[in-house]
Formats: structure tokens, sequence, C-alpha cells
């Protein structure tokens, strides 16, 4: 690969309102993407799926919420391939309008009991909806922060749009715990659940108003100036199959196919146990029988304290590396996943907080903060949306999406016993920790951005 230029010059000094826009959005999207797994807790499960044992339905009601994860892996394959042919910005507007119109109509959809089987499987579309938006906005966030970055700052600015899916969380249990703390449980169940949903009608646009000025990345307008004069990437007209052959997407897998293996599994302790603590503990105390509020109240203010924690690791990575960032949190993860739910089992809230703030705001927060970068910093400019969309979204769904659903599954299985759910999480700790290791580290690394128009021409003359 021929290099030419630096860092430096391609970069213009960092805007701080991209970092503004990017987080903001993410903020508005994960507001509403979170929503759903709180709501599929307390509500869904007694509105969309009656007719089951309580923790049978919580588990139909998660499996709604796993289609949202589904449906990332296609929606980070279809904005990738928009992200590096069209340009990052388009991408961050569409996703955000997609999540926005997809989480109003779920707060207008009629329940089970109004329109039948109908209501699950609308539910079941519109979480789909969702979850193929999500494939391409976090990447695109990510994308556009670590394209605007100085080299130097690239772990603390790629894990701003962290902070819009914590603050997004935080916002999101915020309005259901104060909804569920203001109302009787009938109100609830009727109609009090709709008003967070319809609230996002108003953040959306205030989120794409915010939007409408962020700039596209020097690097992706050098890539696109690069290209042949004339020339087009998948012209409509030529044959599927060379369309696919020509698409961003084989071309990350052809290129860097260990580099997307080791994105699959580094999140694995981040998705698992973000899920598994930060959603699935609410369905494990209701099964106990122990009351909830602690918990909402703790996740809420341990999204808080990951405003805080998140960037910090992020900003830690860029001196120490990305790899002992992320490899310390997820054996926080792994130590920590038997004594949390024996903490929950005491019921004791000063207890429960400081469980959530060890797993959530300590070793989540570790993983998360330092991996944005080191993702972005496996791929080249041409692919790199693609790349990152759909094996970060492919690893969130093995490892992430199904954690809730397979959680509450395992305690069926393990006849109401936590010892499967300890088990899950040791795993995919583990799986991170293996994973994370067998990879170089990127931090200092030579940048694989430092691309010219070779390997676009490549990807142009691909069979």
């Amino acid at each position: 690969m021929t290099h030419t230029g630096s860092s430096a010059t391609r970069r213009p000094v960092f805007q701080p309102k991209v970092a503004l826009a990017a987080v903001f959005g993410t903020t508005v999207e994960w507001y509403d993407f979170a929503l759903y797994g709180t709501a599929a807790a307390l509500v869904f499960n007694k509105i969309y799926f009656p007719d089951s044992d309580p923790l049978v339905g919580a588990v139909l009601a998660y499996g709604t919420f796993a289609i949202g994860f589904l449906a990332r892996p296609l929606g980070g394959a279809y904005f990738g391939e928009r992200g590096d042919t069209q340009g990052r910005k388009g991408v961050l507007v569409t996703t955000l309008l997609m999540m926005g119109l997809a989480t109003t109509a779920i707060g207008l959809l009629p329940t089970h009991a109004q329109i039948g089987v109908a209501a699950p499987v609308l539910l079941t579309l519109l979480r789909f909806v969702q979850g193929f938006a999500a494939g391409g906005e976090k990447t695109g966030a990510l994308i556009i922060l670590f394209e605007n970055a100085p080299p130097k700052w690239r772990g603390l600015l790629t894990s701003l749009p962290a902070i819009g899916t914590g603050t997004g969380t935080l916002l999101s249990t915020g309005a259901f715990a104060l909804t569920t703390g203001l109302l009787s449980e009938d109100a609830l169940l009727s109609w009090g659940w709709r008003i967070p949903f319809l609230l996002s009608a108003g953040l959306t646009f205030f989120g794409l108003w915010v939007r409408r000025s962020l700039p596209e990345t020097a690097e992706f307008q050098q890539v696109r100036e690069a290209r042949q004069p004339g020339s087009t990437v998948a012209k409509p007209s030529r044959p599927l199959r060379q369309r696919i052959a020509e698409s961003r997407c084989v071309a990350a897998w052809r290129r860097y196919p260990k580099e997307m293996l080791i994105v699959i599994g580094a999140g694995a302790a981040e998705n698992a146990g973000y899920y598994v603590f930060g959603t699935f503990s609410v369905t494990y105390a209701e099964d106990r029988g122990l009351p909830t509020a602690a918990l909402l109240s703790g996740i809420s203010l341990v999204a808080a304290v990951k405003l805080v924690t998140v960037p910090a690791f992020g900003a830690l990575s860029d001196r120490v590396g990305r790899r002992p960032v992320s490899i310390g949190g997820a054996l926080v993860l792994l130590a920590a996943a038997w004594p949390f739910f024996t903490v929950i089992d005491g019921g004791h809230t000063w207890a429960i907080w400081l469980a959530l703030f060890l797993t959530l705001g300590i070793g989540q927060s570790a993983v998360l903060g330092s991996q944005p970068a080191f993702f972005a910093e496996l791929f080249d400019t041409t692919v790199r949306f693609s790349a990152v969309g759909i094996a970060n979204n492919i690893g969130t769904v093995l490892t992430g999406g199904l954690a809730p659903m397979l959680a509450s599954a395992l305690l069926l299985w393990f006849d109401h016993s936590v010892t499967g759910v300890v088990v899950f999480i040791a795993l995919m700790s583990a799986l991170t920790v293996v994973t994370v290791a067998l990879a170089r580290e990127t931090r200092g690394a030579a940048d694989p951005a430092e691309e010219t128009a070779a390997p676009e021409q490549n990807l142009q003359a691909a069979p």
C-alpha cells in the first residue's frame, strides 16, 4: 500500500462541535434503543405476551428485544456501504430519523388485548427497524470522531459516543423510574408506559437539528477525491453478483479477515456484561420477588457515573495502550459476576449500587472506553465504516443482544438458580481476554488510514 502525507496534514484542528453533534445524536438514538430493554422487562411481557408465566413472558419479550440486535449487522452492512462510498454525515442523519420514527410508533402501538397477535408482530417489526438504524449509528459517530481526532487523543475522543449511549440509558431508565414511581401498576400498564416512547419525537427532531452542521471528514474527502474521475462504485446497472463482489463489506473480509474476527470477539465482556447486569438483573429481581426500585435507581446513577469513567478509560488507553485497559475491564466483570447476584439477593440498596458501580461503572466502562479507537485503528479509510459496522454488530448480536433472553432461559433451565448466568458471564469475559491478548496493540502503531487512491482503485477493479 502506498502512503503519502501524514495524519497532521489530512486532519484539521479538532472542532468541539463535531463531538457535540456526535454525542447528542447518539444520546437521542440510544434513549430510544435502551428504552425498549426496560419496557421489555417491566411492561411488554404483560401487555404483549399476557398468556404466559411471568418468566416465560419475559423470555418472549426479550426475544423481540433480541430481534433488534439481529437487525444490527444488516444495518451495519447497509450503512457501512453508504458511509464508505457516499459519506459519513448522511448516514448519521438517516439513522437518527429512522430510530425516532420507530420509537414513536411503538408508543402508539395497540396492545395484545386490542388487536390480538398483530400487536407483538408489529412490535417485533418496529424493534427490527430500531436495530437496523442502530447498526449504523454508533459506528458512524465513532468513525466521524476518529477521522477528525489527533492521533494522541483518539482513545478519549472515540469513547465519547459511549457517553451518548450512557446518557441515553440514563434518560430512558430515569423516565421509566419516574413513570413507575408516579403511577399505579394499572395506570402504567394501561397508558403510562407510552409516555417515554412518545417523548422520542421531540428529542429526535432536536437531534436532527444538532447534526445538520456535521462536516464530512477530511480522510473520507481525500479518498473520494482520489477516485478515478467519473467512476462510481457498485453501479446499480451491474449484475447483483458483481455489485456484491465490489462492495466494501466483501473487501473488508477479504483484506482484514483476522481483524474482523478480533472485533467480533473483543467486545464480548462489555456486551454481555451490560445487558446482564444492566437489563436482565431487573428480571432476576422480579423473579426473586424483590423490589426493583434499588436496581432501577442504581442503573440510572451508574449511567451518570459512566459519563466520567468511560472517557477516563478512553484517555487511559491513549497513555498505556488499548489492550491492557480492555483486558483489565474484562477481568473485573469476570470476578464480579457471582458476588453481583448475591448482593441482589441481599436486597441492600447501598450494596446493589456498589455492585453496579464495580460491574458497569468500572469493568464494562474500561472495555467500552478503550475499544472504539482500537477497532477503528485496525482498518483503513476505504472500508473502515463497513468493517467496524459489520464486525462490531455481529459481536454485539452474538454476545450482547441475545444475553437477556439467554440469561432468562438459563434461569429457567437451572431451576431459578443463577449458576448458568454466572458461567455465561465468565465465558464472555474470558473470550474478551483471549481475543484482545492475541491482537496487536494499535496505540501508536502505523496509521492504517494513510492510504491514497490505490486501495480505492483496487476495490473498483475487483472481479
